[in-house]
């Protein structure tokens, strides 16, 4: 019966559920905590007084209730809890009874399973037995293929065996499987063989098969292509060597390659005349004749077989391809360890590989499949790779050594002045060295190996600039910096190009990785470094200009402009004679600079010629030197007439290069009361004011401080006079 509950029933229930919790194997706690309320309860009675007090002697009854309510539960719950024990033990014998009746049950349908499969495995077997006796081929093939078609497949019997765990069974199965691949593989390829020769394959020019016989001969394909070998069929892989491993091929291109590779091992192997070490072109020529006058033959003849057989993704082009260059492969991996012990051989094995390599993508026209064999992986195994890379070294060292020190190394090639480039041709040949190792080595399929070589290249750049430096500060040699600075530029401007390029792009983000964001080159790092030394060259050879030009300036500094005769406004004014000398140097060494230099390198002299002669004029005379009003407007047609005149024929706006010379000249030549009023105001609002600044510009002083600008005023005799 339930009884109705109050607040502190709920409470105290709530309790005892905490204390005892949801396990029936805690129901023996519940002694413990009726003690332990009784406790409580004694201990509560000892502290309460003995004055008459209703609610609380209320309350006491109830709880008292309570408690007696608890125990009468908590008895009924350990009541309930030894009947569920003795169920629980029950049951558990029952279900360890049924338990050994279920396993004994279980082993017996795997027994049956087991049995079953070695009785379906029997049967097939003896069907083909029968069958491959007869003359249904397509029954024969039908079986085969439910014993092995997709091993991977519970559609055929090997593919079932997979799902089992029985070793022995998988083992009898496969053998079984191979046993019968191999029957009827040799029993199709004994038929399609003999009809190839019947129509002189692989002479193509007798090929003219009657539809009977070339029905034939695509049904007998067909079956060939549908006999595949049981299992994975990497386990069928030739392993040459541990780094050069071949697919094998499908039974029908196996076939077809016979004939080549009895003619392969009749003319390449042994002791044939045809068959040498330093001629490794012979048989690779051999191998791409064949690929190029029967790959498109072989397609059009046996890949719709391959189509009907299910062989959707095989192209039987790429395969027949691949299984000539495989005779290849197979004659490398004989030859190469002695070839490389002389670096001669070695040296034309690699240009000859790579030659072939390259033609035969042209026959391919497709990007090859990932299992495609590939001579440079022959190659380019370790120890092979590290002889490449020694080879390549040591003669591009050697290379850089003769270009370098032959007489014409620094002649300009086809010398025009309307060039933009003045390329040496040391520069030339240095460059077409760089993209010939690239062109070698773009071909190789690992980006591991394509870094390997880009190292090599930073190394030989790093070494072609540091000899370019040491024959600038080689006091003996004739080299004129000038052509130092166009081989550095020519470098420099290539470097840029490649960086660009598809080729070097890949290689960036294979060296670099996920920090490629960071990188926009590969050579950006010794593109640096480069430009370093061409601005220091460009830098001294501007300073060994301005030194020749104040060599030739001490008479004109010194003329006399304080005291200069005004001028006749009736006579054209004419260059000062004293800077005749200075001028006349100035359009020899410009002339001669833009005609020798690179365009960009001539236009960063130019610059760099023109800002020091700009504070040459200002620092070294107009500061040193007091204008009367007519040497001050020689001085200003000297210099914006002339001056600025001879760089305006390589500049567009000439006067950008002297900026402090013409505001220089602006100053000097202002009227005179506009002068005082300029002189005044700069004075009057200090010379750093934003005033001064605004009357400058205003008058057209661009460029100059206001504190120089005073300075120059200073130097005209009208103002100070």
């Amino acid at each position: 019966m339930v009884q109705s509950t109050t607040e502190i029933e709920e409470k105290v229930i709530q309790a005892i559920n905490k204390a005892i919790g949801s396990d029936v194997e805690n129901l023996h706690h519940a002694k413990r905590l009726i003690h332990h309320y009784k406790i409580e309860l004694e201990h509560l009675e000892t502290k309460l007084t003995s004055r008459e007090d209703t609610q609380l002697a209320k309350g006491l009854e109830n709880l008292t209730k309570y408690a007696e309510q608890s125990d009468e539960k908590l008895q009924k719950v350990e009541e309930f809890a030894t009947r569920l024990q003795a169920k629980i033990s029950h049951n558990k014998e029952i279900l360890d009874s049924v338990s050994d009746t279920t396993e004994a049950i279980l082993k017996l349908q795997h027994s049956v399973g087991y049995f079953k499969l070695i009785r379906e495995i029997q049967d097939i077997s003896q069907e083909l037995s029968q069958a491959v006796k007869g003359t249904d081929e397509a029954k024969q093939v039908e079986l085969y293929l439910s014993l092995c078609g997709d091993s991977y497949s519970l559609d055929n019997v090997l593919g079932r065996t997979f799902e089992t765990d029985a070793p022995n069974l998988k083992l009898f199965a496969r053998r079984t499987a191979f046993y019968w691949h191999d029957i009827l593989r040799e029993k199709f390829s004994k038929d399609f063989e003999k009809i190839l020769k019947s129509l002189k394959w692989p002479q193509m020019e007798l090929w003219n098969p009657s539809r009977d016989t070339f029905a034939r001969l695509q049904e007998l394909a067909v079956y060939l292509f549908m006999v595949k070998v049981p299992g994975d069929k990497g386990l069928m892989n030739l392993k040459l060597t541990p780094y050069v491993i071949c697919p094998p091929l499908t039974a029908p291109i196996e076939v077809l390659l016979k004939s080549f590779r009895e003619r392969f091992a009749y003319h390449f192997n042994g002791n044939r005349e045809t068959n040498r070490l330093d001629k490794p072109e012979w048989y690779l020529t051999q191998i791409l004749a064949w690929a190029n006058e029967k790959h498109v033959f072989v397609s059009q003849n046996f890949q719709l077989a391959a189509v009907k057989a299910g062989l959707t993704d095989t192209d039987v082009r790429i395969e027949f391809i691949r299984g000539l260059v495989q005779l290849g492969v197979q004659k490398l991996c004989d030859d190469i360890e002695t070839i490389s012990d002389d670096d001669s051989l070695f040296s034309h094995l690699l240009d000859e590989v790579l030659s072939f390599e390259q033609e035969l993508d042209a026959v391919i026209e497709v990007k090859r499949p990932s299992d495609f064999p590939s001579l440079i992986t022959v190659i380019t195994q370790p120890q092979y790779l590290s002889k490449w890379l020694s080879i390549e070294e040591i003669f591009a060292f050697e290379k850089m050594d003769i270009i370098l020190q032959q007489e014409s190394a620094f002649e300009c090639l086809e010398p025009s002045n309307t060039e933009k480039l003045k390329i040496p041709r040391c520069a030339d040949q240095f460059i077409r060295l760089l993209d010939a190792i690239c062109e070698r080595y773009s071909l190789l399929p690992q980006p591991a190996h394509r870094i390997k070589f880009l190292n090599l290249q930073m190394e030989l750049i790093d070494n072609f600039q540091r000899r370019l430096v040491q024959l600038h500060n080689d006091q003996r040699n004739k080299i004129n910096s000038v052509d130092i600075l166009n081989a550095l530029n020519y470098v420099i401007f290539v470097l840029r190009e490649w960086g660009e390029s598809v080729h070097y792009l890949h290689l960036l983000s294979a060296w670099h990785g996920p920090n490629v964001d960071n990188i926009n080159s590969v050579f950006e790092v010794i593109i640096k470094e480069l430009e370093h030394w061409q601005s220091k060259l460009t830098k001294a050879l501007a300073a060994r200009v301005v030194d020749d030009i104040k060599a030739k300036s001490m008479s004109y500094r010194h003329d006399n402009w304080s005291s200069m005769p005004e001028h006749d406004p009736k006579v054209p004014m004419m260059l000062s004679h004293t800077a005749g000398e200075m001028f006349q140097l100035f359009v020899t060494i410009l002339h001669e600079l833009e005609s020798k230099l690179s365009e960009n390198l001539f236009s960063q002299c130019l610059r760099r010629v023109a800002k020091q002669l700009d504070d040459f004029f200002i620092d070294s005379m107009v500061m040193m030197t007091n204008f009367s009003p007519a040497g001050a407007h020689q001085f200003n047609f000297d210099m914006t007439r002339n001056l600025f005149a001879l760089f305006g024929l390589y500049a567009r706006n000439p006067s950008q290069l002297f900026k402090s010379i013409s505001d220089a000249c602006v100053l000097l030549t202002l009227p005179r009361g506009t002068a005082m009023l300029l002189r005044d105001t700069i004075i009057k609002a200090k010379p750093v004011s934003e005033t001064s600044r605004a009357a400058l510009q205003e008058l057209g002083v661009i460029f100059m401080e206001p504190v120089t600008a005073l300075e120059i005023l200073e130097r005209r005799i009208d103002l100070t006079s």
